[in-house]
């Protein structure tokens, strides 16, 4: 264990003007020989506890840094987590708001504790409150984390450990972050679970299982103490409850009986500390009335929790702390630029800066090389390594669109080689959303990054073709948008959907009353069936991952409300961004007094462009310019010309592409941004870029862009779709010299991407921190390839059907890449298929890996009918192995046959 050179003091807050002050005066009078560190968390507090904590930190005698979170983020193991990537001391100290310390020495008799390497984590001993009600110091007798003693906790040897029961353990682990304390090398290594309760206890077990010592050490005091009333007994119970029985796998109280059952045993010792008080007898039996009703509330209330039917598992210290991430995004540099791709692109960038191993997984489009369909290419993009999959997108049908079997077999291939700690889907558009439960069959932890509406809208952003915004996913309805017909019944299709669904899943059939259709009838609901399918398919592979991200509040709620993801492992934490290349120039003033108005960005019709330029028609004769910045050919491009046609009188100048380099310079002539999507937008970059170059911004009053444009202190809203208002709005800088200046006084602060890289880096720790279902799953598949998958073709060799090749005699031979299917016994099977129509042909040859023979195909004809015959070959395959290769020669310089190849895999071979 390193020595512990460095604290940092960590505490999350929330409402905490009550105790705030007293407990930041003990924490300002410690004395330690070692340098500390403050830093608090607080999520969203109006009760004065950020500015509070403002103006102690000017004169605080440490280092004390403060950061502020929305109250939906806030996740009693996260947020600690979020604290401790923050920190950097070598020991990590936590202490909640209303703990008081006891005394100038409280942290270095905390601190003391680690002298020993064997112990992993300490908490304190906590006293009730001078003023603390009388029920309060009674119940506080019989709580472990009250009572004198030291206590060092150790794990017993297996058999012990083995045979203790469910409430056993309850007690072995007990932990308390209420004031306490574990070494940074540890929590990197286990990052607290992410859970609403209990993450120090789950937090102590890890530590106990790794064979760490976890200290109760009640010469360190903190004044802690809570008056309950019976309701909140119930409430405090039932989250105990449930946390037991989902964490633990404990059920606190089995039933309604044995929770009065309970309250009436403990009534007797309530009575006993009552009197040994000192009270009189008509006090005692007074008391003993509210001891009644806080005591049943709280079995009752553990009793209800102990419901909870989901059970979660359990976690271990890794061994070490870098870990191996694939990320799969639908493209990537420098094929395509888009705001996923720069932003997946970043965050790999940084995770590879912070020592791990990354891969990135990009469907491509096919290029001049007429790669086939799924072919993966190993591939390099300034410093990361890229895997790129050929995709033309022909899908067959509409279900191919979101559920791709080949794209699932080539991930599957790419799992086994790469045999990455965690997998992060930036998205699974134009791959398939069955990765997913790929990933999750082969025990890796997952995260999906939401950056849109796909998930339910096969559109990808719920607004339609007519510009219609969709609340939600519109069931039967989506069928019409799809297919781009009958747009006004799609509503009407919604609400009829369980009657009209089984009608037109008929009718998708071909089939009306029982009789066949045909001609334009039997293809107008074809696909039907795959569309009302894409619901519960894709929601159902994103609901799969370990955990999902969403860059914007709204568009987790709305993902939460209308598809019923679990609200607490669906996290809100906005994109980081690469931020060293933006700065705030001083704004330069137009030289015709005009206000400066600028959009920036891709003019496709969803973002709004028509109403902007309405707006500035309605504004003609004002100081005013609109300057539109981003990609503009209306010879090529009708919606282009069509607000070329809008903007003609108006004060609008179509300013096209501009260096990414020269952004600044570009904000630096903008005095208001207009961002006036008509769609719900997630997470807009141009707002963010807007505030990190000081920039006010109007946006449309809708979605992502409400929530990040805050009305009247960084900028202002309008009526999504309303040129009118716009125009109006527009018209206030105008009449309103300084309302720039003013609405430029308090921009949010921006995410960067090291930041997020932090925060990024103890999530992926987390989740690979759980012990996943280790059930039997057969032996790992290397390599599943169709045959027209090979990456060498030699002598006459041609493509038949989609996916095979066949070979003819003349030398023909093709080569498959193996590598990373090495280091063991492995089991190569190909599919050879052969015609029945081609009686007189004969399939045949001989495998190789890396120029060695490993197997021969033994002749054979069909006999009637097509036959797909499976060649099986056992063998070593070297850990260096590169390439199957498969020949039509039966040996060396022999004769030769013909070989229709379907399909090939290389297995591990297990005992």
């Amino acid at each position: 264990m390193r020595p512990i050179r460095s604290v940092s003091v960590l505490m999350p807050t929330w409402q905490g003007m009550e105790f705030l002050d007293r407990v930041l005066n003990a924490l300002a009078s410690q004395r330690l020989d070692i340098p500390w560190d403050f830093r608090v968390i607080d999520s969203g507090s109006t009760d004065g506890t950020w500015e509070f904590l403002g103006e102690r930190a000017a004169s605080f005698p440490v280092p004390f840094e403060r950061e502020r979170i929305h109250q939906v983020e806030f996740d009693h193991g996260d947020t600690r987590n979020l604290l401790a990537a923050r920190s950097r001391g070598d020991l990590l100290v936590f202490l909640t708001q209303d703990a008081i310390p006891v005394g100038t020495d409280w942290l270095a008799k905390l601190v003391r504790n680690f002298d020993d390497d064997a112990v992993g984590a300490a908490y304190c001993r906590n006293l009730p409150r001078p003023d603390a009600d009388l029920l309060t110091r009674v119940f506080s007798e019989e709580d472990p984390g009250y009572t004198a003693g030291r206590r060092e906790t150790r794990l017993p040897d297996a058999a012990t450990y083995a045979a203790m029961n469910a409430h056993e353990r309850r007690v072995f682990y007990n932990f308390n972050d209420v004031a306490s304390a574990i070494r940074r090398e540890l929590w990197e290594r286990h990052p607290f679970p992410r859970t609403n309760f209990g993450e120090d206890v789950l937090m102590a077990r890890a530590l106990l299982e790794a064979g760490f010592t976890v200290v109760y050490d009640d010469e360190a005091v903190v004044e802690h103490s809570h008056d309950y009333d019976a309701e909140e007994c119930f409430a405090r119970g039932k989250i105990d409850g449930a946390f037991n029985a989902e964490w633990l796998d404990r059920v606190c109280v089995g039933s309604r009986s044995d929770a009065l059952v309970l309250t009436g045993r403990q009534l007797e010792r309530d009575r006993a500390a009552l009197e040994a008080a000192g009270l009189t007898k008509a006090d005692v039996e007074r008391e003993l009335k509210r001891v009644r009703a806080q005591r049943e509330a709280t079995f009752l209330g553990l009793w209800e929790g102990g419901h909870e039917k989901r059970r979660k598992p359990t976690t271990t210290i890794r061994e070490g702390t870098k870990l191996s991430v694939l990320y799969v995004v639908h493209g990537f540099p420098p094929d395509t630029w888009a705001g996923t791709e720069i932003y997946t692109y970043n965050l790999a960038k940084e995770m590879a800066r912070r020592g791990h191993r990354v891969t990135v997984l990009a469907r491509v489009p096919a290029d001049d090389r007429d790669l086939p369909d799924f072919h993966v290419e190993d591939t390099e993009f300034q410093g990361l390594r890229v895997l790129r999959m050929t995709h033309r997108l022909a899908h067959a049908n509409l279900r191919e669109s979101y559920a791709q079997p080949k794209a699932e077999a080539a991930f599957r291939t790419i799992l086994a080689r790469e045999a990455p700690d965690l997998v992060h889907f930036q998205h699974l558009i134009h791959t398939s959303a069955g990765l997913v439960q790929v990933a999750k069959r082969a025990g890796l932890a997952t995260v999906i990054t939401c950056h849109d509406y796909w998930a339910i809208c096969a559109r990808v952003q719920l607004i339609r073709p007519d510009g219609e915004i969709c609340p939600e996913n519109m069931g039967s309805g989506c069928y019409l948008c799809v297919k781009e017909r009958g747009m006004g019944l799609i509503p009407r299709m919604k609400r009829l959907d369980r009657a009209a669904r089984p009608l037109i899943a008929a009718l998708s059939k071909g089939l009306r009353k029982g009789v066949e259709l045909t001609g334009a009838d039997a293809g107008r609901w074809e696909g039907f069936d795959d569309m009302l399918d894409r619901q519960n398919y894709v929601v159902g592979a994103y609901a799969a991952a370990d955990l999902r991200i969403s860059p914007s509040r709204f568009l987790r709620q709305k993902l939460v409300d209308t598809a019923g993801f679990e609200p607490r492992s669906f996290l809100f934490s906005d994109n980081g961004m690469r931020t060293d290349h933006v700065q705030a120039l001083e704004k330069r003033p137009d030289p015709e007094g005009r206000v400066r108005f600028g959009f920036v960005g891709s003019l496709v019709w969803y973002k709004g462009g028509e109403t902007m330029i309405r707006a500035m028609r309605e504004l003609a004769g004002e100081r005013v310019v609109l300057n539109v910045y981003g990609g503009f050919d209306p010879s090529s491009d009708p919606h282009h010309a069509e607000l070329e046609r809008l903007a003609e009188g108006a004060p609008v100048v179509f300013k096209g592409r501009f260096d990414n380099a020269r952004l600044s310079d570009v904000y630096a002539e903008i005095d208001v941004l207009v961002v006036p999507s008509i769609w719900y937008e997630n997470s807009p970059i141009t707002i963010h870029e807007a505030y990190l170059t000081e920039t006010p911004v109007l946006a449309s009053n809708l979605g992502g862009m409400a929530e990040f444009v805050r009305d009247g202190v960084d900028g202002l809203l309008f009526e999504v779709g309303d040129p009118v208002d716009l125009a109006a709005k527009m018209l206030r800088f105008v009449r309103e010299p300084g309302l720039a200046a003013e609405l430029s006084r308090d921009f949010m602060p921006i995410k960067t991407i090291e930041q997020n890289g932090e925060e990024t880096e103890f999530r992926y720790r987390a989740l690979c921190c759980i012990n996943r279902d280790t059930a039997p799953r057969g032996p790992r598949r290397f390599c599943d390839y169709a045959g027209i998958h090979a990456v060498e073709r030699h002598g006459p060799v041609e493509p038949q059907g989609a996916d095979m090749l066949l070979l003819r005699p003349g030398g023909a031979a093709v080569e498959y890449d193996i590598s990373g299917a090495g280091g063991g016994k492995r089991r190569i099977e190909l599919g050879v298929l052969a015609l029945g129509a081609e009686p007189g042909v004969e399939m045949g040859g001989r495998v190789l890996v890396d120029g060695a023979e490993v197997g021969r195909l033994e002749l054979f004809r069909p006999q009637g009918d097509d036959c797909l015959k499976r060649y099986v070959i056992t063998t070593d395959v070297a850990e260096e192995a590169l390439r199957l290769r498969v020949e039509t020669a039966l040996e060396a310089g022999g004769p030769e046959a013909f070989l229709r190849i379907q399909h090939v895999r290389v297995d591990e071979v297990t005992a």
